[in-house]
């Protein structure tokens, strides 16, 4: 190695010097980041946080159901969009009260006394994850038409962990609101969510961080801001979430006062039992419940068909013994038929008090307080008892159901049971919820001597406040 000159000498000696400077500099920072009072990011808790509130959010988007009511032909127009979580009935109950309450401020009632359901297509409906927080922003939802207009609504969750789910339910317009609930989901309890703060809050500045930590103008709250059972929330929002396990899935989870309804109903069984089968896989395979009007003969006779049908929970009723014509009936024929047909019912499993449907609809104001209870008509009639064709069944659901309609079928023709899985695709791509009779008319007292065709104002014969039943003169 050759010795450094005088020149060499020089810059080495500066480069030391400059490298000594800039490892005691180095150090002296180490020293002090050492002694701040803040935590090193290492200790926080957030990123376990973190974790938690995504899988929240994922177990919760794949619980919750979306549904849509869209109407560009309402005065004022409707875009309301809302999710449903099955097995907490308070909070959907909150809900959809809180949806129609809105509705009604804004003259959506159309001066009626209830709401008539919209029929709307299900490509309205969001993702289910639309109604979570995604990351600390909600850009990923679908926006909504704010329109002065129109009623504007959409609900959303703003935290969810343990055995709670926080939701808000805002209205853009006609006029800015925004309501907010807490659930209890063991409890199945769903109260207004500002029991959670020590003091009162504007609700609109509530939300939540990635961590589901509450806010308030997106700053997390302070022990001071929560009252005992917010603060018993908040720790609970950062465990993981205990969903309700719901045994029956089939029903929607608002009622038909909300929703577009449609009841499907089959006569005259049961059939045989290939027949049935098929009607019953169908239901399976769409999800849904139905409503069958037996005859007491063909239950005694085929009970181990009428059972099945009665353990994969359906609704079951009378369709009186041997189809008898009612308004040529004498009283206590019809008494007789109607009670034998309820033991027969009991003795395959039925435990309600089974509802009736008179054959041919045939019944005059004698007959009809004969029942001792209502009757159950319709406003759709397939017509499948007579031309016995799977395509013409199929084409006049998807013609003339409507919100409210109750759709007659007959389950001992080949033919029907056919139809079965076209007709309820028919009904769900038309954005109908298929729902049994007695789902239909809930909220709707079913009174002795009333006939009842359909739910809603689509037609003259339909049941609603200002017309609950047809009476016989």
């Amino acid at each position: 190695m050759s010795p450094l000159s005088p020149r060499d000498t020089l810059v080495y000696s500066v480069f030391s010097a400059v490298s000594a400077l800039t490892v005691l500099v180095l150090l002296a920072g180490a020293i002090v980041t050492a002694f701040r009072d803040d935590p090193a990011p290492e200790q926080s808790v957030e990123p376990a946080q973190r974790a938690t509130a995504s899988e929240n959010r994922d177990a919760l988007s794949a619980a919750l159901r979306s549904y849509a009511v869209v109407s560009d032909k309402r005065t004022p127009r409707l875009d309301i969009h809302t999710f449903g979580l099955p097995g907490a009935a308070s909070l959907n109950s909150a809900i959809e009260e809180h949806v129609l309450s809105m509705i009604e401020e804004s003259g959506g009632f159309a001066g009626h006394a209830a709401f008539d359901p919209v029929q709307t297509a299900p490509v309205h409906r969001w993702p289910a994850t639309a109604f979570t927080p995604a990351q600390t922003s909600l850009d990923d939802a679908p926006p909504a038409r704010v329109d002065p207009r129109a009623v504007n609504i959409s609900t959303r969750v703003l935290a969810s962990g343990g055995n709670f789910v926080v939701t808000t339910v805002d209205a853009e317009s006609p006029r800015q609101q925004t309501r907010l609930l807490l659930t209890d989901l063991a409890h199945d309890r769903t109260v207004n969510a500002r029991r959670l703060f020590a003091a009162p809050v504007d609700t609109a500045a509530i939300g939540a961080d990635d961590t589901d930590t509450l806010t308030i103008d997106d700053e997390p709250v302070s022990d001071t801001d929560l009252s005992s059972i917010g603060d018993r929330v908040q720790k609970a929002l950062h465990t993981s979430l205990e969903l309700p396990h719901p045994d029956d899935l089939r029903s929607p989870d608002f009622s038909c006062a909300l929703l577009p309804c449609v009841a499907l109903t089959y006569d005259d069984g049961p059939g045989e039992a290939k027949s049935e089968r098929t009607i019953l896989d169908a239901a399976d395979e769409a999800n849904i419940r139905v409503t069958y009007f037996l005859l007491g003969k063909n239950t005694d006779s085929s009970p181990e068909v009428a059972e099945r049908i009665i353990a994969t929970g359906h609704e079951v009723d009378n369709h009186t013994f041997s189809h008898v014509r009612m308004d040529t009936t004498a009283s206590a024929k019809i008494r007789k038929e109607i009670g034998r047909t309820d033991k027969s019912l009991q003795s395959v499993g039925v435990k309600d008090e089974p509802l009736v449907r008179p054959p041919y609809g045939a019944l005059d104001k004698r007959a009809s307080h004969v029942l001792g209870g209502p009757a159950i008509i319709w406003d759709v009639d397939t017509g499948d008892w007579q031309h016995r064709d799977t395509k013409k069944t199929i084409r006049r659901v998807q013609s003339q159901t409507k919100p409210g309609s109750i759709v007659l079928m007959h389950s001992i023709h080949p033919s029907t049971a056919k139809a079965a899985p076209a007709v309820f695709s028919a009904v769900a791509d038309k954005g109908l919820y298929a729902v049994t009779v007695r789902e239909l008319f809930s909220g709707i007292e079913l009174k002795q001597g009333g006939s009842y065709f359909c739910r809603g104002y689509s037609d003259e014969l339909c049941s609603n406040p200002e017309h609950p039943a047809v009476m016989k003169n």
